[in-house]
């Protein structure tokens, strides 16, 4: 070892003795953070409360009146005044045909009737002119049978020309097709200038009402009598949710079960209807019925967040007086804004986890964070401050200047 390696490890000793000096006089190193004794978990009391009795159903969205729009007449297809996806307006023209070959038989046929009743009444008059005749002999009976029967004749003529005319007017209010209520018109199958009303080009389209709307859904028919009784006491209601958006809902009343239950299903219709101002609702849709039957006291609820999977079954963790944790099966009857219904399990008051559950087993010990800590157990008072001392300046290394 040659001088100057002698010096540098002197120098370092001298710095390791005086920083110990330091810390033993400041006293000793910080003690290492406690942990608690057992896992951090947050917990809740098994409790009872009043709870709604809501039933959910699923269901589909109905249109209380759905029709096609056909052409009764044939002829071209001269306007459409709605266009395709549009909301209607009662008595709105939706399809017009053109009306002038159907205005030229009107006028036909009404000409024909003039000439019927023209006929008929001179057939009347004479008659009538002549039925005093038959009394005196002035005439025979024959001929004047056949004034009569000429008569009848011509009024049969006028009763088929009336007809005709009536018949030419109806075709002719069919060259135009108004909205017989508020709807959603749907997609064309044919448009302006098309040839429609013959065997292959009838259905021209199809309308809608969605505002109000039904939702029909099928309990079994063995709810029927819990069903009855409630409607007897005024209108039952329920939401209608929309099928995987849970925040699109309206609310609603049943207006109708059916007369009969399905013997294939075992189910009975019934009918839920509901205001669908902003036309979310559409018929075909799938939807979820939550029937309000009343409400249930003094139920054993739990958070959801409590209860946990394992395989097929249900559990949750109890808290037992020591601290430590067992699994309990339980049993789920339905889920209720976060909280779920049992029928079996923990008993009312029981300690149950909630969060923090993935991190115990069965004996674990727990410490639960919303209670405050336990004071911890305290040694022989010391001073409030301990004496220090400066610590000794440390000399600079330096190194012997070079030959």
């Amino acid at each position: 070892m040659n001088f100057i390696q002698s010096k540098r490890s002197a120098i370092a000793i001298i710095f390791i003795a005086t920083a110990s000096a330091a810390l033993l006089s400041c006293g000793g190193p910080p003690a290492p953070p406690t942990r608690p004794n057992g896992v951090p978990v947050t917990t809740a009391l098994v409790v009872t409360q009043t709870v709604p009795l809501d039933q959910m159903y699923p269901g589909l969205a109905v249109s209380p009146r759905m029709i096609k729009i056909d052409a009764r007449v044939e002829g071209f297809l001269l306007k459409q005044g709605v266009p395709d996806g549009s909301v209607t307006k009662p008595d709105q023209v939706i399809y017009r045909i053109d009306p002038r070959p159907f205005e030229a038989t009107l006028a036909s046929q009404q000409g024909t009737l003039v000439q019927a009743v023209a006929q008929r009444d001179y057939s009347r008059k004479e008659m009538e002119r002549n039925a005093p005749l038959v009394q005196t002999d002035a005439i025979s009976q024959q001929d004047f049978d056949k004034l009569v029967a000429t008569y009848e004749t011509d009024q049969g003529k006028f009763l088929t020309a009336e007809a005709n005319v009536l018949t030419a007017k109806i075709n002719l209010s069919y060259c135009t097709m108004v909205s017989p209520f508020a709807g959603i018109l749907g997609a064309s199958q044919f448009f302006e200038g098309a040839v429609v009303g013959t065997a292959n080009t009838t259905n021209l389209n199809s309308l809608v009402q969605i505002d109000p709307m039904w939702a029909e859904f099928s309990p079994s028919a063995t709810e029927w009598p819990k069903f009855s009784a409630l409607i007897a006491k005024g209108p039952l209601k329920a939401t209608v949710t929309f099928d995987g958006n849970d925040t699109i809902q309206a609310p609603g009343k049943i207006i109708f079960s059916d007369n009969q239950a399905s013997t294939s299903t075992g189910t009975l219709m019934m009918r839920v209807e509901f205001a669908n101002p902003n036309l979310i609702f559409r018929p075909g849709v799938y939807v979820k019925v939550n029937v309000s039957l009343g409400e249930e006291p003094n139920v054993m609820v739990v958070p959801q967040d409590a209860v946990f999977a394992r395989e097929t079954d249900l559990f949750i963790w109890r808290v037992k007086a020591d601290d430590t944790v067992e699994t309990v099966q339980v049993k789920v009857l339905k889920k209720i804004q976060g909280l779920v219904e049992l029928s079996s399990g923990p008993k009312v008051g029981d300690r149950v986890v909630v969060d923090g559950i993935q991190r115990l087993k069965p004996g674990s010990k727990i410490v639960d964070m919303k209670q405050a800590p336990k004071p911890a157990a305290t040694s022989e008072a010391t001073p409030a401050t301990a004496a220090t001392s400066p610590a000794p300046a440390t000399p600079a290394a330096t190194e012997p200047a070079k030959k």
